[in-house]
């Protein structure tokens, strides 16, 4: 019997797909395809009305169908299917004539307007496959829903799902016979999607054999991989850089990393547009003209930073180093920056969590001591076992996840919840609940979606947790009484003062706090739903619970969400065991507080106070924790406008009376002119005389209040 020919194939698990267009924009990348021309698109199809609604996501490609339409109308043969069954364009010999465009019966096949020439896809076949990879979209996809390889090869990974598995395809009515297979459990709504299955016999077009060798153009001798890390975004993914003659051609994830395993996101894959933007700050700037007219000078890195030093050593000499204030921005790799002005001996140091998510680390810090720990979904994790020896873990062990504001599927400030969630959901059975207004594209993956009112998940959080302390018992075991007793402290104390509101009435909607019917009334959802996932989240175990950082985190009562938040999750025994809510802070490598040189704030000074001479810690000089806000610890920067203009006086602590100015304010990748607090604020006070500097690698609006610009150096 004749062995088969080879025929690439492309199964797409829309159970999987989390809509993030990842595929879509990192084959834009590859390609250098044109704005408005794409070789893969993501359609989103929805039917129903709200809360009652349905959504999916459908990425869209050429088809490679063995009986191709599109070459037979080419008259200048430039589209041809080649010996492994995939359906190419020979750019060379295409006029742009517009006929495969016009008798695609998928639309797959689009005109460049720049020069009039067909452009699809074609596997990567060339670029990729070709030299053993991927095609680009299959290792970029943030769901790893997609699966590539022979179909006609009994033992690939495909063809063996293709065997055991109802598949689907797009209109196979038109009966051309296509390589792209879906699978889909849900409602395949208007979409084009229909069961499918592959032919045996049929008319197959011609292939053409064409000798690998003329698509191999040589490697570029200077061309290289660099590992590193994505730094211009907190989830910091692993990525493998191209680089040709000292220039970056390409960005892809990074297979070796276990934080996104080759997955790479839409934001990620335009990371060179960002790098080679002709908008990008390449040299420090000083200020020439008055604050505020956007008037600079190029300098020498030299110069800039003798600029600096000198205006900060003045400032610690007059006024001390109290005044002088640093922002280091939501990017991770800040340590260096709180040592250095540490050592210089300013207890004023800021980050993106003063001003973003400090409610929603507020209840698992105080209650865990780990500001935020997390579901555990990263698969595969590197883990030690019982006989201390280090290995992968891959197997899923939660059983529920309630996602509470947060839409981590695209959101991906965890690259690898994208894939972990709905591989946890396939593998172990694992029931997604999401708590959000929106349908959002987590909600369209969950079993449960709540459509709660804003701002109100305290509130379900309290009548979840009523539930399951009112109704546990032998029978139902909701509360892990042995967690309870062996690793925690205080649980009395909270219970008794938890269900002392209830015996008491809330005047707003004269109904008993933390019941049933006070939720509802309150959340606007419904009081057998709210029962519901109580039930579930105290019967299922292991359980999670993840809080996002917007609309629960961002509320006046994010703290109070947190806190409850925390103790479903300890009631439950929930904490510190797989398949629950792990720690993730106290386990970051780290040398205590010897990495950021917090020991430099010990450092004893005086300070005179009204013709007293005060002692203490340079610590104790802190504006918030000895001023305003003694509470706030993670600082507070909306109000330093006032504080520029006004001063700060420190109502607390050994230097109780002590006032001094803001005279040097350094923000480094952190945008508080937008983001902490009132713009026109911001404008006024840095348009002052007190020194401002900033740091990164794009002029925005704060910059022009600053007197000096560095650049933000990337490898």
């Amino acid at each position: 019997m004749p062995e088969k020919q080879k025929r690439y194939g492309m199964l797409i698990d829309l159970n999987r797909c989390v809509g993030c267009y990842a595929c879509q924009v990192t084959c834009k990348a590859e390609y250098d395809i044109p704005f408005g021309t794409f070789r893969c698109r993501v359609e989103t199809y929805r039917s129903g009305e709200y809360p009652h609604i349905e959504k999916f996501f459908l990425p869209r490609l050429c088809n490679h169908c063995d009986n191709a339409p599109c070459i037979e109308v080419c008259e200048e043969k430039a589209l041809y299917k080649n010996q492994d069954g995939i359906v190419i364009i020979n750019n060379a010999d295409c006029t742009g004539c517009g006929l495969c465009h016009e008798k695609c019966p998928y639309n797959a096949i689009e005109i460049i307007p720049i020069n009039g020439q067909a452009e699809k896809c074609d596997f990567c076949y060339e670029r990729r496959i070709l030299k053993g990879l991927f095609p680009v979209c299959v290792s970029s996809c943030m769901g790893k829903a997609i699966t590539f390889g022979d179909i006609n090869d009994e033992k690939s990974d495909i063809a063996m799902v293709l065997k055991k598995e109802k598949i689907k395809a797009l209109n196979p009515d038109f009966k051309t016979n296509p390589s792209v297979f879906y699978l889909y459990k849900g409602d395949v709504l208007d979409s084009p999607l229909r069961d499918h299955g592959i032919p045996g016999e049929a008319h197959s077009t011609q292939r053409v054999f064409v000798d690998e060798k003329s698509f191999s153009a040589p490697d570029n001798p200077k061309s290289k991989i660099v590992y590193t890390s994505d730094a211009m975004c907190p989830s910091e993914c692993g990525i493998s850089v191209l680089v040709e003659d000292g220039i970056a051609k390409k960005i892809y994830g990074n297979p070796h990393t276990l934080i996104n395993n080759g997955a790479f996101c839409a934001k990620g894959a335009s990371g060179l547009q960002l790098t080679y933007s002709p908008h990008r700050i390449k040299t420090p700037l000083i200020r020439t003209g008055q604050r505020g007219e956007d008037k600079w000078r190029p300098v020498t890195w030299e110069e800039a930073c003798d600029h600096i030093s000198r205006k900060l050593i003045k400032i610690k000499k007059d006024f001390g180093p109290e005044s002088v204030f640093l922002d280091c921005g939501d990017v991770t790799d800040r340590e260096a920056y709180y040592r250095l002005f540490h050592i210089f001996g300013t207890p004023n140091i800021y980050n993106h969590g003063s001003i973003c998510d400090s409610n929603r680390r507020w209840g698992q810090g105080l209650m865990l001591g780990d500001e935020r720990p997390l579901p555990d979904v990263q698969r595969p994790v590197l883990i030690r076992n019982n006989a201390g020896e280090m290995h992968l873990k891959t197997g899923h062990d939660i059983k529920l996840l309630i996602n509470l504001g947060a839409n981590p599927l695209v959101a991906t400030r965890f690259n690898y919840m994208s894939y972990g969630i709905p591989a946890a959901r396939e593998e172990n059975g694992c029931i997604y609940i999401v708590v959000d207004p929106a349908h959002t594209n987590s909600a369209a993956h969950a079993d449960i979606w709540l459509a709660i009112r804003p701002g109100t998940d305290a509130e379900l959080l309290a009548a979840m947790l009523y539930y399951i302390i009112k109704y546990d018992s032998s029978g139902k075991q909701y509360i892990d009484h042995g967690f309870i007793s062996k690793y925690t402290l205080g649980w009395k104390e909270f219970k008794e003062a938890f269900l002392a509101y209830t015996r008491k009435i809330d005047p707003s909607n004269n109904l008993s706090y933390f019941s049933l019917e006070w939720a509802e009334e309150k959340t606007g959802l419904h009081g057998e739903d709210i029962k519901k996932v109580a039930h579930l989240f105290g019967i299922t175990k292991p359980a999670a619970i993840e809080m996002g950082m917007h609309g629960a985190a961002h509320h006046t009562n994010g703290d109070v969400t947190s806190i409850l938040m925390t103790a479903l999750c300890l009631v439950t025994g929930n904490v510190d065991r797989p398949g629950g809510l792990v720690f993730i802070e106290t386990q970051k490598v780290k040398r205590g507080n010897k990495t950021i040189g917090k020991e430099f704030l010990e450092k004893t000074v005086v300070r005179d106070i009204n013709g007293r001479t005060a002692s203490g810690k340079l610590s104790e000089l802190n504006k918030d924790l000895y001023g305003d806000y003694p509470s706030a610890w993670k600082g507070v920067l909306a109000d330093l406008p006032s504080k520029i203009r006004e001063g700060i006086k420190l109502k607390h602590g050994p230097f109780k009376g002590h006032h001094y100015p803001v005279k040097a304010f350094i923000t480094r990748a952190g945008n508080p002119v937008m983001t902490a607090g009132s713009t026109p604020d911001w404008t006024e006070a840095l348009s002052m005389k007190q020194g401002a500097s900033r740091y990164d690698s794009f002029p925005r609006g704060k910059g022009q209040g600053s007197g000096a610009v560095f650049l933000r150096g990337w490898a």
